[in-house]
Parts: structure tokens; sequence; C-alpha cells
């Protein structure tokens, strides 16, 4: 594979200074906060290692200091990017911020914000609050999205409140969507805007938050449950305003008794499947072994650590949260100490690793050589589907001097075929590529803006290719089906 220009990488790392909207987060050393450097490098050491997560960045806090930050290269410090149902924790703030100022009640029948929705609603339907639907304990056992979207598509929380609950209202939890949903909408009509905006002047723009941006449900609605992409910086930021009930630099943002209540669970859910999910559920909040956290699917995480004064940020690609979580138990805190520790080395060799993280390049994960160039297809090949996470979209590829070339109905993609990471002209994605001793090229796709990677497998002699997802998109509300729409939203709060 021809060599070519590497995708820029930053890696933020202990002792330097991070800038977002002129709001700089103070940094230190892991030593000078009590925290062994040792245990920071085993805890990256640990996610690299793990055959089932792919690590993307991490942000380590501690006494209101930034002590670590890397990225893995592709991903980037400065790239907004998918955070599914860690949005949840972005609506739950939006609930305090809102209740604070009085524009409604964790007691609010839910019947007063939709009147028109639940005049012919079942009994339990009418006698759902507020309360119920931050706290997803509407009484269902069960997810309703599907249902919701199958009985109306373009009005899920009207299909929603025609589902009738299982149990009363406040007496069982479900990981459900539609409830999120709702609360999103009555906190944007009562705001009178949309909550990224809501948000921006009250806690992104004093917390010093950079771009963050929202999808859509209906216009001016965000969908509530998912949809934020946003920077780990941010997370990391909200993580420390929680972890300080609400303050920011001596600046109450939300109201006082807010973090208590929202990160308190509100409903037992012991039938959930791992020992972290079994810890009961607050307000847009999961109580954990150890603190609490907001968190998204692939392996997005706010830790917030209140008894070792500390948050940990993850961007992350894996289907098994619990070992991540696991990870961070096992080797942070046994590294964090009541006092600061002796100044060494190891902070130095901390900041090395966490300056050169990547992932492996598709040739390194192959085992390959990834140094031959691939001949130009004089055709276009045609796609052979692999499984359930093939992408269907993409309907013919071909390889165009050093690029790769991907078709689909809402236009073409052209990625450069390098051995190292690296972007082309779609920003929003990052390609390293190796061919094999049969002459296929296998090109990793990183999409930099959600958690995913593509591989295409290229078969020139054959006529053929296949696309395989590493971890398939949760498409239709979160990321859109084409592979060119895998980005954030243009609009920015």
């Amino acid at each position: 594979m021809a060599s070519g220009t590497s995708s820029t990488r930053r890696g933020r790392i202990a002792g330097a200074r991070s800038r977002q909207r002129g709001v700089t987060f103070p940094t230190s050393t892991p030593s000078a906060q009590g925290v062994e450097p040792a245990g920071i490098a085993a805890l990256v050491d640990a996610l690299e290692a793990h055959p089932d997560i792919e690590p993307h960045g991490l942000i380590v806090q501690r006494h209101g200091r930034r002590i670590a930050e890397g990225y893995w290269a592709p991903h980037t410090p400065d790239r907004s990017r998918l955070v599914y149902s860690l949005s949840k924790t972005f609506t739950g703030t939006a609930l305090g911020l809102q209740l604070g100022e009085g524009r409604l009640s964790l007691d609010d029948p839910v019947e007063k914000h939709f009147p028109d929705l639940l005049a012919d609603a079942d009994p339990r339907t009418r006698r759902m609050l507020v309360r119920h639907l931050a706290s997803m304990a509407t009484g269902h056992r069960s997810e309703t999205l599907l249902d919701a979207v199958l009985l109306d598509p373009d009005d899920v929380v009207g299909a929603f409140f025609r589902i009738a609950p299982d149990e009363e209202p406040g007496t069982v939890f479900a990981y459900n969507q539609p409830p999120v949903l709702a609360l999103a909408t009555v906190l944007q009509r009562l705001a009178g805007e949309r909550l990224a905006d809501y948000l921006r002047p009250r806690v992104l723009d004093p917390i010093g938050a950079g771009d963050l941006r929202w999808m859509e449900y209906q216009p001016g609605i965000d969908v509530g449950f998912t949809g934020v992409y946003t920077s780990l910086d941010t997370v990391a930021r909200l993580g420390q305003l929680y972890l300080d009930d609400g303050v920011w630099q001596g600046r109450r943002l939300l109201p006082e008794g807010w973090v208590t209540s929202a990160s308190t669970p509100q409903v037992a859910n012991p039938d959930e499947p791992t020992v972290d999910w079994q810890q009961g559920y607050g307000f847009q909040l999961w109580a954990s072994t150890h603190g609490y956290r907001g968190d998204g699917a692939y392996g997005q995480l706010m830790v917030v650590l209140p008894e070792d004064d500390a948050v940990v940020a993850v961007y992350a690609s894996t289907l098994l949260m619990q070992d991540e979580l696991d990870l961070v138990w096992a080797h942070l805190l046994p590294a964090m100490a009541a006092t600061p520790l002796p100044a060494g080395d190891s902070d130095g060799r901390l900041a090395e690793q966490l300056a050169t993280l990547a992932l492996p390049t598709a040739a390194q994960r192959l085992g390959l050589d990834g140094t031959v160039a691939p001949p130009p297809t004089a055709s276009p090949l045609t796609p052979v589907e692999v499984d359930w996470r093939s992408q269907r979209t993409v309907t013919a590829a071909e390889i165009d001097g050093d690029d790769l070339v991907l078709h689909e109905d809402v236009g073409t993609l052209r990625v450069p075929l390098r051995a190292a990471w690296t972007t082309g002209p779609v920003d929003h994605i990052s390609a390293s590529a190796a061919v094999d001793a049969g002459g296929r090229v296998v090109a990793d796709l990183a999409f930099v803006e959600t958690p995913h990677r593509l591989v295409v497998t290229l078969d020139p002699s054959g006529g053929t290719f296949t696309t395989t997802w590493a971890s398939l998109p949760l498409t239709g509300i979160g990321v859109e089906t084409y592979l060119a729409t895998m980005h954030a939203p243009t609009d920015a709060a």
C-alpha cells in the first residue's frame, strides 16, 4: 500500500492546558493530585489489550485538575462525536435547570403538559408524573420505542402514550427511550427553544464547553435520549460540574440539591444483566458500584467518583461496557491516594504514552505487510453481503489510483488507501489499508464522529467486495443510514 501523510493526531496530556471557548481547565500531574501514574498507564494498557474494546479517548480529572488526557489516532480531541445515550445526561441537566427556574415540578402530572395526547389514555398513563418520565419508571416493563414507532412514526410521543403501562408508574424500571423523548419535548416547549440552545448560556458556555450539536426529532425538538455530538472535553467538564454539586469556579449553575437527586436511585432495577446496571437509576444518571455515571452505547462514559473526588471520561467502541467499567475500577481506583505522591519519572512516561496513542492500522490488525500498492480496478466491484453487519447502501466500489471510491445513492465517497491512518476529502472518515497475500485490499474506515469502524474488503480478481461493521451503528435516531451522512449535524450550539 502506498505510503501517505497520516491524519493529524493530538494527545493532550498531563501538564498541558486545555481551552474551550476561552475557559481554561486547570491541569496537573497525576502524582501531584495523589494518583499513581502507573495506574493510569495500566488502565490504558488494559483498554488496548482487551480484544473487544476499541478505545478512542480518555480523560482523568482529580481534585478539579485534569491529570491525563489522550486520544487513539485517528480520533482527535477537537472532534465532536456521537455519544448515544450519554445525551440523556444533558437532557437531565436541562430538567434540573428548569426545576430551579420554577418552570415545572417533578410531581407535575404528565397530562398537564400533554392534555391533547392523554385525554383518552389508559388510567395508569394518566397517573404518570414528570418524575416517572425522568427516571424511566413509567410502569412499562420493557423498551417501547419500536412499538411506538410502528404505531406512529411521525408522532412517537403520542404513540408512546397509547401503549398502556404494565404496572403502576413509579413501581418498575425499564430502560426506555420514549419517556425521555416526551420529557425533552416538555422541556423544549417550556423553554421556547431547543435543548442545545437552552443549555448553551446556562451551562455549556460557563463551563467552557465547545461544539455541541443535537439531532432533531422534529423541527425545533432535540431528540433527548440520544443524538448529542460533542467532544470528550465537554463530557469531562460536565462530569466536573456534577462532581462539584453544580458549582463551577464558585458560581452555582445547577440548583442546589439537583445533583444529589439526579444521582440517587429513584427505583430499583435488580433485573438488569450486569452489576453496574443493577445499582439503580436516578434522573438520567445511573448509579454505579463506585459513584455514578452517564453512559452511551458502545462505551461512551462520564463517570463521577465523589469518594475519590475524580471524574473519568471515556470514548470507545465496545459491546462490553461492564468490562470497560471493570477496568476503570481495577486499575484506576487503587491508584488514588489521599495525599500527593512524590514526583518522579512515571509522570513523564505516562505523558509520552498518552501522546503517542493510536489504533492499530489495517495492516497491524491483520498482521499484514501493508506496503503493496493495489492495482486499479477496470470496472466497479459488486457487493456481496456478509451478514447483518453489512452496509447495504454501498452499491459499488472501485480502486482509482491510491483511492477507494464507494458509491451510494446519495453520491460517492473517495477515501485514501494508505498504510497509515489518513483523512481524505471526506472529513468524517479516516482510513488505513493493506493488501494481503491473495491480492485482496482490506481497508479500515473509522467514522471519527461516531464510535464506529467499517471494514471494506475488495477482491479485484473476483470483481466483488464486502463491508462489515466492527460495531453496528444504531441508525434511525442517532446516526444516519448512509455513510455519507454519518457525521455531526451541521447546526451547532
